[in-house]
C-alpha cells in the first residue's frame, strides 16, 4: 500500500490524543472513523473536535466551510467491526498499556482487512512487541504524534523489528500529507528519540535536588534561562504530568535497567497526588500562582550535570542507530521546543568536559546513570556528534522544517539507505492526489510548551 491507496482512517481511542488526530487526518481531506468503547467516550471525543475546528475558524486559521466539511468527514462508532470494515490505516492512541494495547491488536487483526496498516501512538512502548500481536508485524509501525496533535509539527515515525520499508515510507508519506514533520527512528527503543532525551534529563533534574545538589529554583532557572530551555525542567514536568513522565521511565527501567532508575522525588510526588496542573500541584503550587522561574539563580554544576546527560543520552541514540545526529536534533527542536538540538548543543560545550564530568560523577557515586557511553566516548574522540560528516549542524541542509530543501548528501554512509531521509519538508512536499491536497489546511503553530510524553 501507498499513499495514493489511502482514503479511509480509523483512529482507535477518543481521548485527548485519538479525537487530535482523528482531527488533524480529516483536516488532510480522509474520511475518518473515531472508534472508542463506548458511546460516551466516542461522542465526547466528537465533540471536542467539534469545539476545537470552531475555534480555528474563529481565529481564522481555517473557513467556516472547511470547519464544517472537515467535521462531516468525521464517523464516530464504537463496534470495532464498523470501524473498520473499509480502513486503509488504523492509528491507535488508547491506554498506554501494553496488555491492553496487545489485546486490541489480537481483535483488531480479526476485524481489520488484511492490506491494512497499523500504526501506534505509543509514547515508549516497544512497536516490536505490539507488532507481535498480529498478523500482520510487517505492516505495523508507530507514528507517535505530540500533544496537541493539531499544533505540533512533529511526527515519530518507529520501526520495529518486522516493520518493512514500504510501511515506513507509506507512513512518513501518510505524515506528510497531514502537514507533519515525520523524522524516522530507525531501531525500537523505549522513549524512541524525543523522550528517550526528555525523560533522563527530568529524572536527572530530580537527582539534583534528591541529592541537595540544587534546588527547584536553581534547576529551572538553569534550563530557562541559562540553557535555553522553553521552560525550566520542573515546570515542563508539571505541565507534562509528572505521572506520566514517571510511567515513561519506569518502562524504561524494567526494560533498560538501573541507569534508567527513578528518582525518589519523583516517585513521592506522584504518590502524594502531585501530578502537576492537571492535579493543581506538582512541583509548583497552581491554585497560588503556578510557576514562578527566578532569572538569577542559574548553576553551573546544574548546567553540566544536564548536559552531560543530554549528551550521554544523544550518544547511546547514535551508539544504537536510532537516529542520526541531524534527527535528533530535528526531532527535539520540534517535539520539545528546544532552540537548539541536544547534538548541537553539547558539540558548542565541548563533549570532553562532559565526558570528563560523567567520569567523575561515575567515580564518585558508581551510579548506572553516570556510566559513559560508548557513542558519546566515539563521538568525544572525533570531536563532537557532527565531525563524522564534516558540519556543525547549522547549515541549511540541517535547518529541519524551515529549510526550503533537505538534504542527506553528507550524512555517514551509515546512516545511508532507505531509512535515512524523512522526506521533503513542509515547503516542498506535494501529495500526488490533488483531491486530497486542495482539501488540506496547515494549523500548526510554533509550540512554546511541550508534551512529548503524550500518547
Amino acid at each position: 500500500m501507498d499513499i495514493d491507496d489511502i482514503e479511509q482512517i480509523t483512529v482507535l481511542g477518543a481521548g485527548t490524543m485519538g479525537h487530535g488526530i482523528a482531527e488533524v487526518a480529516a483536516l488532510a481531506g480522509y474520511e475518518v472513523v473515531l472508534r472508542d468503547i463506548n458511546d460516551d467516550l466516542v461522542t465526547e471525543g466528537y465533540e471536542e473536535i467539534e469545539w476545537s475546528l470552531g475555534k480555528l475558524a474563529e481565529k481564522e486559521r481555517i473557513s467556516d466551510e472547511v470547519a464544517e466539511t472537515t467535521l462531516e468527514r468525521i464517523r464516530p462508532v464504537v463496534d470495532i467491526e464498523e470501524a473498520t470494515a473499509n480502513t486503509d490505516v488504523v492509528i491507535e492512541a488508547i491506554v498506554e498499556d501494553m496488555d491492553i494495547k496487545q489485546e486490541v491488536y489480537a481483535d483488531l487483526s480479526e476485524a481489520a482487512p488484511e492490506d491494512a496498516i497499523f500504526a501506534s501512538n505509543t509514547s515508549s512502548l516497544s512497536i516490536t512487541d505490539l507488532s507481535e500481536a498480529t498478523d500482520r508485524p510487517e505492516q505495523f509501525c508507530g507514528m507517535h504524534f505530540f500533544n496537541p496533535p493539531v499544533r505540533m509539527e512533529l511526527v515519530e515515525v518507529i520501526r520495529g523489528e518486522h516493520t518493512s520499508d514500504e510501511t515506513m515510507d507509506t507512513v512518513v508519506d501518510l505524515a506528510e500529507s497531514f502537514d507533519k514533520t515525520p523524522v524516522r527512528v530507525r531501531k525500537d527503543k523505549p522513549g524512541f528519540i524525543v523522550n528517550s532525551i526528555l525523560v533522563p534529563l527530568m529524572n536527572e533534574a530530580c537527582w539534583l535536588v534528591e541529592s541537595d545538589t540544587a534546588t527547584i529554583a536553581e534547576v529551572d532557572s538553569t534550563t530557562k534561562y541559562d540553557m535555553g530551555m522553553p521552560m525550566g525542567a520542573f515546570e515542563l514536568g508539571d505541565q507534562v504530568g509528572n505521572d506520566v513522565t514517571l510511567h515513561v521511565l519506569e518502562y524504561m527501567h524494567d526494560v533498560l535497567g538501573d541507569v534508567y532508575e527513578p528518582c525518589p522525588l519523583l516517585q513521592r510526588y506522584v504518590e502524594n497526588d502531585r501530578l502537576g496542573k492537571k492535579t493543581g500541584e506538582g512541583f509548583y503550587d497552581y491554585e497560588n500562582g503556578g510557576a514562578d522561574v527566578p532569572a538569577d539563580q542559574t548553576s553551573d554544576e546544574v548546567r553540566e550535570r544536564l548536559l552531560a546527560t543530554l549528551a550521554n543520552e544523544t550518544g547511546k541514540l547514535i551508539e544504537k542507530e536510532v537516529a542520526p545526529p541531524a534527527d535528533i536534533d530535528e526531532a527535539v527542536k520540534l517535539g520539545a521546543a528546544f532552540p537548539s538540538g541536544p547534538a548541537k548543543q553539547c558539540d558548542e560545550a565541548g563533549l570532553d568536559g562532559l565526558l570528563g564530568k560523567l567520569e567523575t560523577l561515575h567515580e564518585e557515586t558508581g551510579a548506572a546513570r553516570y556510566e559513559a557511553s560508548d557513542g558519546l566516548r566515539t563521538a568525544a574522540a572525533d570531536g563532537g556528534f557532527y565531525a563524522d560528516d564534516g558540519e556543525d549542524g547549522n547549515d541549511e541542509d540541517r535547518a529541519g522544517p524551515t529549510s526550503s530543501t533537505r538534504s542527506v548528501s553528507s550524512t555517514p554512509a551509515r546512516w545511508s539507505g532507505r531509512s535515512s531521509s524523512t522526506g521533503p519538508t513542509s515547503s516542498t512536499r506535494s501529495i500526488s492526489n490533488s483531491s486530497r491536497s486542495s482539501s488540506r489546511h496547515s494549523t500548526r503553530s510554533r509550540p512554546t510548551t511541550t508534551c512529548g510524553q503524550s500518547s
